[in-house]
């Protein structure tokens, strides 16, 4: 992933590869939760110095030097924090060095942290750990004492413009769509992909009322939905303040410009505002561990009242 390479994270570890002075854990924490588990495997490639077969197999999971947890949807439970323990003591089958991958690190419940800590200390010889998470704060603290910390909190517009531009060909906006995913490579990714999102966003917002909020704060419960939905709602609000100020040539979401216009009706121009501050706000405390079904409440709650 060429744009992860560019990353201060990445160069940090290829700097410590180049003088010989691997630490013996890292933790990348990054928002993106739709790639952190592509950026530790670059990091893994890197630690391994790995050729171009042992790079496809690390992508592929198949890597016999390199095991990756949790299973593709699945938490790190104790009983795979104990598997990992055992495979640290058998010998490298192909290289010198044997790395560990654990995504997710912000869903692994405390007791399967605390089995890593042992190991994190004082690690088998040529043995690494790759740790990812998309926010610290679940993350024990013992756990970051004891690993090198790396942050990738987003990438700058102009590259995930170029990234979106190239990836998604048929999609004019890039530039819009890397503005209004904060650079998040993978909520710009999503953007790309949800075609019909931004006119779903758009019905949302005209028909936001005291009895749809509990309904869309269980929907939204989870927090990797919600980071989803919450760049197209501000692209919403957006277009419909710009619709609401006669703007209509530069509309974003793709919404129907009678569906915008009937929206734009039923707000002030303050009020669209400050629906799109209230959105931003959200999408920072996010990345703080702020709990998404209150989030989501209060948000609705906010935007109703100043409407």
């Amino acid at each position: 992933m060429s744009l992860f390479t560019e990353s201060r994270a990445y160069k940090i570890v290829a700097g410590d590869v180049a003088r010989g002075g691997v630490s013996h854990a890292y933790l990348l924490v990054c928002p993106d939760g739709r790639n952190l588990r592509a950026f530790l495997k670059e990091l893994a490639k890197l630690i391994m110095r790995a050729d171009e077969r042992a790079a496809r197999l690390i992508d592929e999971e198949m890597y016999s030097d390199c095991r990756i947890f949790p299973a593709e949807g699945e938490k790190t439970a104790v009983s795979d924090v104990k598997d990992m323990l055992e495979g640290c003591y058998i010998k490298p089958v192909e290289g010198d060095k044997k790395v560990f991958v654990l995504d997710c690190m912000q869903e692994m419940l405390p007791p399967a942290q605390n089995k890593l800590l042992k190991v994190l200390e004082e690690p088998p010889e040529n043995v690494y750990f790759v740790l990812g998470a998309t926010s610290e704060f679940p993350v024990l603290a013992t756990v970051k004492s004891r690993s090198k910390r790396l942050d990738l909190f987003s990438f700058p517009q102009e590259k995930v413009a170029k990234y979106i531009a190239e990836k998604y060909p048929y999609r004019p906006d890039a530039q819009e769509i890397a503005a209004a995913s904060g650079g998040v490579l993978g909520v710009a990714e999503s953007m790309a992909e949800s075609a019909g999102q931004g006119e779903d966003a758009v019905l949302f917002a005209l028909n936001l009322s005291p009895a749809a909020i509990p309904i869309a704060a269980k929907k939204y419960s989870s927090r990797e939905e919600l980071a989803k939905f919450l760049p197209m709602l501000r692209i919403a609000y957006r277009d419909i303040l710009l619709c609401k100020l006669g703007r209509e040539d530069l509309l974003l979401s793709g919404g129907d410009k009678k569906i915008l216009r009937r929206a734009a009706a039923r707000y002030t121009a303050a009020a669209l505002v400050n629906a799109q501050e209230r959105i931003g706000d959200l999408e920072r405390d996010l990345k703080f561990n702020a709990n998404a079904q209150a989030g989501t409440e209060a948000l609705l709650t906010g935007i109703l009242e100043g409407r």
